[in-house]
């Protein structure tokens, strides 16, 4: 007998205890596997097979003795059960390691009390197992609820599989497409335009201005815009084709401007950039602000729409200016009809109150009429207007022909229909007031310069002094 059987018959005197203390670091399927362990005296040396013989020794002594009987006539000799157990060790060798992983399956459970541990509904499954010539049954423990969590594990398993191939697959298919997307747009933007298309679009685009800043636009380019469109769709689909558009949208919006403009008027008011201040508005004229962006060509926009404005305001005013007048020349003449009945003090009176008027230079009388001094631009000031003989109030030559003229033109009066008044002296220079019959007040004038100013909305805020 070899010394480790001697130290295994030993120790099976000793008599088997299963430790609490033990026990509690164990999982439920270890602390039953390890009872019935110590229950059959198994100790920690013993291999597996010694273990399995141990536990199911009655079950061998009855098969071996049953078969002993029954084969008596025919043994020649009888093996004891040291050597059966040796045969039965040397024929299961290679099934050793499958027994032990049967035996840790119980190893996912925690070990938990008792009042814990749900009732397991168990079964055994037999299972024969040839040693020799001798049959061993080999019994194994199934709990539902393990074979329940093992299908429960699969089926989840077998989910976050399909979801994780989901993902990957959507998130490889939106990658392609945005790859795919960049690519056609990098091609496209990379696309270069044929240089004569370029050039012929730039060359008509500058033919359109007056000069190389494009602070004016020339009237008779507007019919050739269309021309423009039909270069600019050339380069669809290239580099330059951005810039292009941007400078022809910008460059519509600017003839749009003064076209909608001009309309309001009888004639072009702006034409090449210039405006025409001959120009008269229509009767049922539209004046509103408009802006292209174009910093130049507003300021003009705003002049032309200034002036347009300005001129509905003064046909307003004539139209009652010359009732007036009409009612103005009635009363002059029966005035004259009783001039020898008029008293020597009668006459200094009528013409103390026309005193600031200026015979020499045309126009109708104040005398009777209210005239609007309080909107004039230059302070009125009665001793300048006492000094009529300073050659402050002499006009240059063909600085009033000349201010009438374009006050014509605008409709400001209608011929000699209007009120003119000495104002003040201002650095030497004369300034006047000039009135339509009525009494209102149009703008002050610079008798010197010909520089004169209203009140009028877009108008100069300073004076030339």
């Amino acid at each position: 007998m070899t010394k480790k059987r001697r130290d295994r018959h030993k120790n099976e005197g000793q008599e088997p205890r299963f430790d609490f203390d033990e026990a509690k670091e164990l999982t439920v399927g270890q602390a039953i596997r390890k009872n019935e362990e110590v229950e059959a005296g198994v100790l920690p040396e013993d291999s597996i097979l010694d273990k399995y013989v141990k536990q199911h020794k009655d079950e061998i002594e009855a098969d071996k003795f049953a078969t002993r009987q029954y084969k008596k006539e025919e043994l020649v000799e009888t093996q004891s059960l040291d050597d059966l157990i040796q045969e039965i060790r040397e024929e299961t060798e290679v099934e050793s390691s499958v027994q032990e992983d049967d035996l840790n399956q119980f190893d996912d459970l925690e070990f938990t009390r008792d009042s814990e541990v749900p009732p397991v509904e168990e079964f055994e499954t037999e299972e024969v197992q040839l040693f020799g010539e001798e049959e061993v049954p080999t019994f194994s423990r199934v709990t539902d609820s393990e074979d329940g969590e093992s299908k429960k594990k699969w089926l989840i398993y077998g989910i976050l599989a399909a979801l994780a191939v989901l993902i990957l697959g959507t998130g490889y298919y939106v990658y392609r497409q945005v790859t795919r997307s960049t690519q056609e747009i990098q091609t496209a933007q990379s696309a270069t335009a044929n240089q004569s298309d370029v050039d012929d679009f730039n060359t008509l685009y500058d033919a359109f201005y007056t000069d190389s800043n494009k602070t004016a636009l020339k009237n008779s380019q507007f019919d050739k815009l269309s021309q423009l469109k039909t270069l600019l769709d050339k380069l669809e689909g290239s580099r330059e084709h951005t810039l292009a558009k941007s400078k022809y949208d910008s460059l519509a919006t600017q003839i749009k401007a003064i076209q909608d403009v001009n309309a309001q008027f009888e004639k072009p008011a702006i034409v090449d950039g210039v405006l025409d201040t001959n120009a008269k508005a229509k009767s049922d004229a539209k004046f509103t602000d408009i802006k292209t962006g174009n910093t130049e060509i507003d300021k003009v926009l705003d002049k032309a729409i200034s002036l347009g404005k300005s001129q509905q305001t003064s046909t307003s005013s004539s139209s009652s200016g010359q009732t007036s007048s009409s009612s103005q020349a009635s009363t002059n003449s029966s005035t004259e009809s009783t001039t020898s009945n008029t008293s020597p003090s009668s006459s200094a009176s009528s013409n103390n109150s026309v005193s600031t008027r200026d015979d020499s230079h045309g126009g109708l009388s104040s005398s009777g009429v209210n005239l609007q001094r309080a909107s004039s631009r230059v302070p009125f000031n009665q001793s300048a207007v006492d000094d009529s003989n300073n050659s402050a109030w002499d006009f240059a030559a063909g600085v009033l022909e000349q201010i009438l003229a374009t006050s014509r033109s605008r409709g400001y009066i209608t011929g000699n229909q209007y009120i003119l008044e000495r104002v003040n002296i201002v650095n030497g220079n004369g300034y006047y007031n000039l009135y339509k019959p009525d009494g209102t007040y149009l703008f002050t004038l610079n008798c010197k310069t010909g520089y004169f100013v209203g009140n009028g909305s877009g108008h100069a805020d300073d004076l030339d002094y």
